[in-house]
């Protein structure tokens, strides 16, 4: 069985610069002389030379490329560089060396060949410019030539990947889309078609008179490990709409296309939050296809002929197989035993496999061979979603080519950790209740957080944590901290092990609390934030509390639901913090105990050591009460909650 993986591969870029590419119109040579050839090379030499066809990428390409350079080493020792017309089909001869491997690059030049060595070319990266959105379109190809060929397709496969937006609400005008998790940096030359980037950029770019319809190449993509979160922003009928999706994990040679209808834009229209439901913002739907432009790519397996055999292969009726661009969309329940069959004019083999989890396995079978071509068989299972994952793709090389393959979707989840858009920020709608996704609050079919908070207060308040460890202590449990003194602590809770938040979520800083809340904001307050967020904040109980007076809260048994909501005055979101108690590092009270003071006095820890934001209620005139927000330093042994910000 293939488990699926990824691979990171190293970057390095201090030694390379990059400026403009020369125009050429003819085949240009440099062979280095320098190194004394052995007797085997020698002898390779004289037996012959290899003739190499490099199609034209004139069809195949938008993006103006005015050469394509070609680098020959031999066991690792540069042996000559030749430049071509990539506007035209070329065919070059090199001279035929053992262990030859042949670089290609068409896009980018390279300074200074007299003293490049294999390793540092094959360790090359480009950036993306500065001040720029996109990254820049190139093709490269690494090709191993093998002893005895003499003539040999050499193909260019590109480098990027390629945002579309597909508008389909006539009434919605998209006006800025914003990336973020993208890739800065990207290795150029890979083996295998699936190195990663490193994600570290956000994009964004502004449409001042709207997109309606198609926006093909809003942003050109370096691949990444991860997925990358694309936020549209606009206005229907004159009301705020903001709609966040997130993309699978970017491969190269691909389109992915956020499609939006109007349903999606209609549950958005004036809020990022229903006012009658919390359960977070409308998704885009993402699609993947293969980035095929013109004609056939020459030197390649025939895209057609490879398509999926739907009569020939054993797919359950839960599952979608799009023909045409070889696209499989898995059930978040998953599939075991799932069979897809190829029927080619040459056997396939399971080539490279460039997913973010090991969620899909893939066993090959044994071609068959007919009078019609080979049956190439491979039994595909896919393990079910866990709570709160998020869709995934999984790509599928076959043959070592990066020009055919086919994506493996696979829906989210239907339980998502719903968040709240508010203050700038993706706000978790409940606290933090471990690092383990599937133990996060989420809400059941029909309810929302307003209901959950009501009806099973208890149930959504979430955990207590110590700074920099991911630990809980229960509110509902006698408990002794000296249980887990020896835990490892985390400063400032930079270590994904030691976070209390599940994969993608962040403890809140000081300056995204700020964002929310400025300090010392006594509640009931209206104010305007910093990030432009008009928001309402106010003292909220359940309708059901057990009692209805204040001093109940300290002096007896019994306490009230009480907490803060914030409502967005421009777009209507609403977020809730619960009033639920701190603990010291040396009392054990639960909410039964009279001294907890489980409603009057709370705390939510800061990414910055030791800082909470301490919400306090208490009397602010002769028949009013209210709640202070105000930063203080805090024990770090000490517990209080954690409401975590999406990444």
């Amino acid at each position: 069985m293939y488990n699926t993986s990824t691979k990171t591969l190293t970057t390095w870029v201090a030694i390379f610069a990059f400026f403009s590419i020369c125009t050429c119109s003819c085949v240009e040579e440099v062979e280095i002389a320098s190194q004394k050839p052995t007797a085997e090379q020698q002898l390779s030499a004289e037996e012959g030379i290899l003739h190499l066809r490099i199609p034209s990428l004139s069809a195949r390409t938008s993006a103006t490329l005015t050469s394509i350079d070609l680098f020959q080493f031999s066991d690792g020792v540069f042996v000559k560089k030749m430049t071509v017309d990539p506007s035209k089909d070329n065919v070059v001869e090199f001279p035929r060396k053992p262990l030859t491997r042949i670089y290609a690059l068409a896009g980018y030049k390279v300074e200074d060949t007299q003293k490049i060595s294999e390793s540092l070319l094959s360790a090359m990266t480009i950036p993306v410019p500065k001040d720029s959105y996109s990254a820049p379109v190139f093709f490269s190809s690494v090709t191993d030539i093998q002893n005895g060929a003499d003539n040999l397709d050499i193909e260019l496969h590109r480098g990027v990947a390629r945002l579309d937006i597909d508008n389909e609400d006539s009434e919605l005008k998209i006006e800025r889309v914003n990336i973020s998790g993208a890739a800065s940096i990207s290795q150029i030359f890979t083996t295998d078609g699936c190195t990663s980037g490193t994600a570290s950029a956000n994009y964004s770019r502004t449409y001042e008179s709207g997109i309606n319809g198609m926006e093909e190449n809003a942003f050109v993509l370096f691949e990444t490990q991860s997925p990358i979160t694309v936020t549209i922003s606009g206005r229907r009928n004159g009301e705020a709409v903001e709609i966040i999706s997130e993309t699978p994990a970017i491969t190269r040679n691909s389109i992915y296309t956020v499609l939006i209808d109007k349903e999606t834009t209609s549950n958005a229209m004036g809020r990022t939050l229903s006012h009658d439901s919390d359960e977070g913002l409308p998704t885009a739907s993402i699609k993947v296809r293969a980035w095929v432009e013109g004609d056939k790519e020459k030197g390649s397996l025939d895209l057609e002929e490879c398509a999926i055999d739907i009569q020939r292969s054993s797919i359950p009726s839960e599952v979608r197989v799009n023909t045409e661009d070889n696209t499989i969309t898995v059930p978040a329940c998953g599939v075991i035993g799932m069979k897809i069959a190829f029927t080619t004019a040459t056997p396939l083999k399971l080539g490279s496999v460039v997913s973010n989890t090991n969620g899909v396995s893939i066993t090959p079978a044994a071609p068959i061979a007919t009078d019609g071509g080979y049956i190439s068989e491979f039994i595909i299972d896919v393990e079910k979603q866990p709570k709160g994952a998020k869709q995934y793709q999984t790509t599928v090389f076959f043959n070592g080519s990066s020009s055919f393959f086919i994506n493996i979707e696979v829906e989210p989840s239907p339980f998502q950790i719903p968040t709240v858009h508010i203050g700038g920020h993706d706000w978790m709608c409940f606290n933090a209740v471990s690092r383990d996704t599937e133990e996060q609050i989420y809400l059941p079919k029909g309810m929302t957080a307003k209901e959950m908070y009501r009806d099973c207060f208890e149930d959504c308040i979430g955990n207590l944590f110590q700074y920099g460890r991911p630990n809980p202590f229960s509110h509902w449990k006698a408990y002794d901290p000296n249980m887990l003194a020896d835990q490892k602590r985390d400063t400032p809770w930079q270590t994904k092990s030691m976070m209390p938040l599940p994969k993608g979520y962040h403890v809140a800083s000081a300056e995204e609390w700020e964002d929310l809340i400025p300090a010392g904001t006594v509640i009931p307050a209206s104010y305007r934030t910093r990030t432009g967020d008009s928001i309402r904040a106010s003292i909220v109980t359940a309708p059901d509390i057990l009692d209805n007076t204040p001093s109940a809260a300290t002096n007896g048994q019994k306490y009230l639901k009480r907490g803060v909501l914030f409502e967005s005055i421009t777009t209507g979101a609403r977020l809730f913090l619960p009033m639920a108690g701190i603990k010291t590092n040396t009392s054990s009270e639960i909410p039964t105990d009279p001294k907890f003071r489980f409603d009057t006095r709370s705390g939510y820890w800061m990414k910055e050591k030791n800082q909470v934001m301490i919400l306090q209620y208490e009397k602010t005139g002769e028949d009013t009460y209210g709640i202070k927000f105000e930063r203080k330093s805090w024990n770090e042994d000490g517990f209080v909650m954690v409401r975590g910000i999406r990444d």
